[in-house]
């Protein structure tokens, strides 16, 4: 693991000069403390002064600690960013696991800072012998010590004739095996294409919703001459164009202006604001007083709403704040008080149902983003509903989506408002089990405990011995006509009437 070039073991030897003497200074009263051992030892009345090679291990010892912890931190890093990446992927980055693993990030990157810090100050490794910190210099030693084990004597050297020196083979290359691979071409192909799905995935570009009209048609088919990447598709009643660059899709917004083309934008992920209630707050409290105090926390607020019951047209304690994604927006979960008063922070749970566009009454968006014509909800003028002059209750009024009286554009039972299915998921076997287990001990199997009736007995057999009795008279029947199943064998396979009943006859016979 690296940072920003450098490797961990290199940070202990990007200051090697400073705060050096701090350090010797902090080892030496480490060793020379009144309250070590060597101290209240019966054997010396002296204390023993640590020797440099002491001093390099301990120093040696604190940089190896402190490098296993700060690779330690960096793997718990990298793993919470993956998670936060693959929440924000999938549209889950304001829920609250997500918040509670970014200041868990957060913090746990403030401590990283502090165990570089403090490796920095503690120096490059000054003990020799150390293989982790100084690899090639205990190689070259121990490469001497091999070498020159046992010293040479001038009176032992020998002169060796020539043809005993033995001779300097130069090293052959050996030639690589080459291989013919008939496909490469086609893995450096699948390579480049993966590589670019891979770039284009990290770019998430917000697409543009044209409302269709007579001449959509045409205005596709002007869009695609100046970008032919351009992807279009229809999604929920409008036509969404997908650039595939920020400055392509700022271009097609210009020329949908200049033609007068009613759209509205999606939004970006990182764009959107950070929406979160604030309790325990007094019911009449200002929204521009309490933006301001949020404003001087350097909190960039967007908007204030504080919440009412429309059934009883009263406002709620609770106050949603618009936040925008800054550096610091997160902090504001760490809020505790407010002009003295304990509140609490949590994130604005949504109802499950189609936004509402406050400018043109339309679904799937938010005024911020509509370029569509504005419609009132009253009268369907081409004003804001608030800027209305109806103020008095509407008697019969008209749907401006549906064109039917009775209800207003927001009623959900109109025809025209978007029905959002709520996906449960599938139970496990073991809730169906506990499901189950839980029914059976509401309602526990009766046992039938009560002596069976004697009546019903006595009649159940009296009509198997009646019904044994007309068997016997059959039988006793049959054995008078000896003949019978022969006579109804012949019957099976005769076709005329007459020797039918000549076969009948034989009976009596």
């Amino acid at each position: 693991m690296s940072e920003g070039g450098r490797s961990r073991s290199s940070l202990s030897s990007i200051a090697s000069d400073q705060n050096e003497n701090w350090y010797d200074r902090s080892i030496h009263a480490s060793l020379s403390s009144p309250g070590s051992a060597s101290s209240h030892s019966t054997k010396s009345p002296f204390r023993a002064t640590p020797t440099i090679s002491d001093m390099s291990e301990i120093r040696c010892r604190h940089i190896s600690r402190t490098e296993i912890d700060i690779s330690r931190k960096r793997e718990i890093i990298n793993s919470f960013e993956e998670t936060i990446n693959d929440m924000h992927c999938d549209g889950l980055g304001n829920t609250e696991q997500c918040i509670q693993d970014m200041l868990k990030k957060r913090e746990l990157e403030e401590e990283l800072e502090q165990l570089e810090d403090n490796l920095l100050k503690m120096g490059n490794c000054s003990h020799i012998d150390c293989q982790k910190h100084h690899p090639a210099l205990t190689n070259t030693i121990v490469a001497e010590k091999q070498v020159r084990s046992t010293p040479p004597k001038d009176n032992e050297f020998k002169i060796v004739p020539p043809r005993k020196v033995a001779k300097i083979k130069k090293p052959t290359a050996v030639p690589e095996i080459t291989t013919a691979n008939k496909f490469k071409d086609l893995m450096e192909l699948d390579n480049e294409s993966t590589i670019s799905e891979n770039e284009e995935t990290k770019i998430q570009i917000p697409a543009i919703n044209l409302k269709i009209d007579a001449n959509y048609n045409l205005t596709l088919q002007e869009i695609i001459k100046l970008y032919p990447d351009t992807q279009n598709k229809l999604v929920k009643g409008f036509i969404s164009i997908q650039a595939t660059s920020n400055d392509r899709r700022n271009s097609i917004i210009d020329y949908l202006k200049n033609n007068n083309k009613e759209f509205f934008l999606s939004e970006a992920h990182a764009d959107r604001p950070l929406k979160v209630v604030i309790k325990d707050l007094t019911a009449n409290q200002n929204k521009e007083e309490l933006k301001q105090i949020l404003e001087d926390l350097n909190f960039k607020i967007i908007r204030i709403n504080q919440l009412r019951n429309y059934r009883l047209k009263t406002y709620h304690p609770i106050f949603l704040i618009e936040v925008a994604k800054t550096k610091n927006h997160l902090n504001i979960y760490n809020l505790k008080t407010i002009k003295h008063l304990q509140i609490k922070v949590e994130t604005y749970r949504k109802k499950n149902r189609a936004t509402i566009c406050f400018k043109c009454n339309g679904f799937f968006h938010s005024a911020r983003n509509c370029q569509l014509k504005t419609r009132c909800l009253k009268c369907e003028e081409n004003h804001e509903t608030k800027n209305c002059t109806i103020t008095t209750k509407i008697e019969n009024p008209k749907c401006i989506n549906c064109k039917e009286y009775g209800h207003l554009a927001f009623w959900q039972g109109c025809p025209m408002f978007p029905k959002i299915k709520n996906h449960k998921e599938k139970p496990t076997y073991a809730q169906k089990l506990k499901h189950n287990l839980n029914e059976t001990r509401k309602n526990p199997p009766t046992i039938n405990l009560n002596p069976p009736n004697n009546d019903n007995l006595k009649l159940d057999l009296m009509n198997a011995h009646e019904l044994f009795n007309a068997l016997k008279i059959i039988k006793e029947t049959l054995n008078e006509f000896p003949n019978i199943i022969e006579i109804s064998k012949k019957l099976l396979n005769c076709t005329d009437k007459q020797e039918k009943l000549k076969l009948l006859l034989n009976l009596f016979n």
